[in-house]
């Protein structure tokens, strides 16, 4: 399976990833129409500091999820290629995916849980091209 690795050691902060993400999960596509769209549109992952460390907070797409065991509304699925997705149609917004995830990977919006879905199969992810410091990586699972 294809995953993102973070080098936190390459990771100068700029959230350069998130915007890029944000972005890509928005309506318009274009920074200033994004920003007045409704709900907001945001970034599927985050980078903060844990312990003192820069700390990329996103979805690993578990090999057994919590998240799919923990969603009544069957919305959490799991590819054959290992993507784990929410289908927002299916979503209640009980969010119980987001007390289960040991990640703190899926997020609260309005009435559903959303969280990195891989750009949903794109060959190459938004976050990982905006990353000019060489802190992500898409690349084989090792």
């Amino acid at each position: 399976m294809l995953i993102v690795r973070y080098v936190p050691k390459n990771c100068t902060a700029c959230k350069s990833c998130e915007l890029a993400c944000a972005l890509r999960h928005s309506t318009a596509g274009d920074i200033n129409d994004a920003m007045s769209e409704y709900p907001r549109p945001l970034s599927r992952l985050k980078i903060g500091l844990k312990d003192g460390k820069l700390h990329m907070t996103r979805c690993l797409h578990c090999k057994r999820p919590k998240c799919i065991e923990a969603c009544e509304a069957r919305a959490i699925t799991k590819s054959d290629g290992g993507v784990v997705t929410i289908d927002e149609e299916r979503c209640n917004g009980c969010f119980e995916c987001v007390d289960a995830c040991p990640f703190g990977a899926i997020q609260r919006r309005e009435n559903e849980a959303i969280k990195c879905d891989l750009c949903q199969g794109a060959t190459e992810l938004s976050c990982v091209l905006a990353c000019k410091c060489g802190a992500l990586i898409y690349g084989q699972e090792t």
